[in-house]
């Protein structure tokens, strides 16, 4: 079978002109509102919509899609190449003439394509596009115009009253713009007459501003020479009244002139660059190495370079010190969490120690005294470490001088072994009793030692002498070295703050401040004599105190045999670390005969606590999951009894406020690592009067 519908070619004249009519303007539905300005809109944001029809449907088909869609223009595909526009009314038109739909519903829409459609590539400018498109006549004029990527696909179709929007936008950003020029150039005349009146003033202004200037300013050339500068920089840099432009170059540390002229020889061949800042540091009269921030930019006008001088060595002082500060929050977090693990490690070391000293062997038990002596001086150490990382701050206290000195040059041991520096240490052999913060003294010790070493660095034959002696009124104790010495002209400045002959980098001349502060609070006080090149010698003296009080003897480590209890007391100890809890089992058995319970954290404890009786419940503090105070708040809530029955022990709690809270409850604490009569001196008021009735499986009363 073949189509019995009339090609093309066999109509009539007036069918054939049937297909080339024309026909009025479409609507046009969905126009948006072009933004401004005009020219910046993307092309593919006017397409109003992308329904396309394939070249071989046929005009019937076509007219059931316009009947569907509300819009005058289709574009059609010939696969996914457009050949053209099919427009309503011309499907309308020839589908309306008489026989119209009988004789043309089978024709293929590509043979009733609207003539010479308007093509746009995306990336066509818009006024290129708009006078395409208003370049055309007739109903030409109000096609949609077809939107295409590069490649020839169809991106949409753009109606004609988008583009009239569109032009109307355009006229009108054009006359804003006319209008915006008319406003800049009549305010270019206002601002030029104002121009002409402030350049009078500014001549005036100028110098009152140089002159009055909080940094010192200069005016150089490329050379270094000093043109002219304010009243301020002859202030900071203490010119005096002569011309100083000789001496800007030469108050610079040797090592930075060139730096300095480099930067200045730069501005020369690089004018239209950015200024420049760097710091530089300068040897002032009077007033020793200061640092400087300059800041310096090339002027055009006058082959000149404008330097601004800033003193900056306070607040780099304060900014390393803030840094010092932070190094130093970090390692009070390390130390603190280093200690409380090394304790944890000794701990078990040494209370298996202490029960090797119980056995019947000589020979067993000296080596487990030997053991616990050098356990003893590990944990000594700890102590140490976490005293100078963050030392506590205490009360005034009746404290041996002797003591302070002896614990400091036990921290210094490391750098004088180091630094290969003698030590001669000369103190009396009776206490000298100072009323004092031992940590606080100790720092003060510890930083003029520190200053001793680091002025004999490189010298042939380090040497530092310590030495204590009392009067009737005061204890003293001096510092000498063997250094460079300290010149005259600044001796009276070493103890100001922030004075400092080290360099910004080295020091922050805050410690003899600190160590003068400390004393001062102390009723003491600090005196330095010294001679360049031979050594100085820093006396620091103290209002004597009272005798010291006897010192309590520790319990003898060589005791045989603990006290033991009959009574079968009933312990539970909680500890994350298993041979903790196995030593801690083992030393309470042979203490007191006890029976012992273990739990890994405060969680267990309160299981194990909810189903028996304890007299004695002994809690590490930090733990995971729950931690010994938080047990501890529990128990409050559970039964009042049982928290007069609770001792803690701890490697190192770490945290101030929990310290003073522990310390509000009243609550024993056994510091890791302990002997064996250090836990038998806790515990025992606790389990000397255990009656074993009560030793019972039944739960708590309350």
């Amino acid at each position: 079978m073949h189509d019995s519908s009339p090609s093309i070619a066999s109509r009539s004249p007036l069918d054939e002109a049937a297909l080339k009519t024309k026909i009025p303007p479409p609507r046009i539905f969905g126009s948006d509102p072009i933004p401004l300005p005009a020219e910046a809109i993307d092309l593919a944001k006017l397409v109003e919509h992308r329904i396309t029809i394939d070249s071989l449907q046929t005009l019937g088909q076509a007219h059931s899609r316009f009947r569907e869609h509300l819009v005058d223009f289709f574009a059609v595909l010939d696969g996914e190449t457009v050949l053209g526009l099919c427009a309503r009314n011309r499907v309308g038109f020839i589908l309306g003439s008489r026989y119209g739909f009988a004789l043309y519903s089978d024709t293929p829409v590509a043979q009733a394509l609207v003539p010479q459609p308007l093509f746009i590539k995306e990336n066509t400018p818009i006024r290129a596009m708009l006078e395409a498109a208003f370049g055309r006549e007739g109903e030409a004029f109000y096609e949609d115009v077809i939107l295409i990527d590069t490649e020839g696909k169809l991106k949409g179709l753009i109606g004609a009253r988008k583009l009239v929007q569109l032009q109307s936008r355009l006229v009108a950003d054009q006359f804003a713009e006319l209008y915006r020029q008319h406003e800049a150039t009549r305010k270019q005349n206002l601002e030029l007459f104002q121009a002409n009146s402030a350049l009078r003033q500014s001549q005036a202004l100028y110098q009152a501003l140089f002159e009055s200037h909080s940094l010192g300013v200069a005016l150089l050339d490329v050379r270094g020479m000093l043109q002219t500068c304010n009243r301020r920089l002859t202030e900071l840099l203490a010119f005096g009244n002569s011309d100083g432009s000789a001496r800007l170059v030469q108050r610079l540390q040797a090592h930075e002139r060139h730096n300095f002229l480099t930067m200045l020889a730069a501005h020369e061949h690089n004018p239209d660059g950015l200024p420049l800042v760097h710091e530089y540091l300068l040897d002032l009269p009077g007033r020793g190495p200061r640092r400087f921030r300059v800041t310096t930019s090339w002027i055009q006008e006058t082959g000149q370079i404008s330097a601004c001088f800033d003193d900056i060595t306070e607040r780099r002082a304060l900014e390393n010190l803030m840094i010092r500060q932070e190094k130093q929050l970090l390692l009070d977090t390390m130390v603190g969490g280093i200690a409380h693990e090394l304790n944890n490690k000794l701990t078990p070391v040494l209370g298996f120690a202490e029960l090797l000293k119980l056995e019947k062997n000589q020979r067993i038990q000296n080596y487990a005294q030997n053991i616990g002596h050098s356990l003893e001086e590990a944990a000594h150490i700890i102590r140490q470490l976490l005293q100078l990382s963050k030392p506590v701050s205490e009360k005034p206290a009746l404290i041996d001088l002797c003591q302070v000195l002896a614990e400091s040059m036990t921290m210094l041991k490391f750098q004088l072994r180091d630094s290969g520096c003698a030590v001669n240490t000369i103190i009396p052999d009776v206490p000298v009793p100072v009323l004092a913060d031992f940590a606080q003294l100790k720092q003060v010790v510890i930083n003029l030692a520190i200053n001793a070493l680091q002025a004999m660095a490189g010298r042939p034959t380090p040497k530092i002498e310590l030495r204590i002696w009392a009067t009737e009124t005061s204890a003293n104790l001096s510092v000498s070295d063997t250094g460079i010495g300290i010149p005259d002209d600044i001796i009276g400045r070493i103890f100001d703050p922030f004075f400092t002959t080290k360099g910004p980098d080295r020091g922050t001349g805050l410690g003899l401040s600190i160590c003068t502060t400390i004393l001062r609070l102390l009723g003491g006080d600090i005196a330095v004599s010294s001679k360049p090149g031979v050594g100085s010698i820093f006396t620091i003296t103290l209002p004597i105190g009272s005798e010291l009080p006897p010192a309590s003897l520790p319990p003898s480590s060589h005791s045989k045999s603990p006290f033991k209890s009959n009574s079968l007391a009933q312990v539970l100890v909680v500890d994350d670390e298993d041979v903790l809890r196995n030593v801690l089992q083992e030393m309470l058995h042979s203490c007191f005969n006890c029976s012992v319970d273990l739990a890994q954290n405060g969680a267990e404890a309160l299981e194990a606590i909810s189903r028996k009786h304890y007299d004695l419940i002994v809690s590490d503090i930090r733990m995971p999951i729950m931690g010994g105070a938080e047990l501890y708040e529990r128990l409050k809530e559970m039964d009042h009894r049982a928290i007069k029955r609770f001792v803690f022990m701890t490697g190192h709690a770490g945290d101030k406020e929990l310290d003073q809270q522990i310390a509000d409850w009243g609550v024993p604490v056994i510091a890791k690592p302990f002997r064996l009569n250090r836990l038998s001196e806790v515990c025992f008021p606790y389990l000397v009067n255990a009656q074993p009735s009560r030793q019972t499986d039944l739960p708590y009363a309350p």
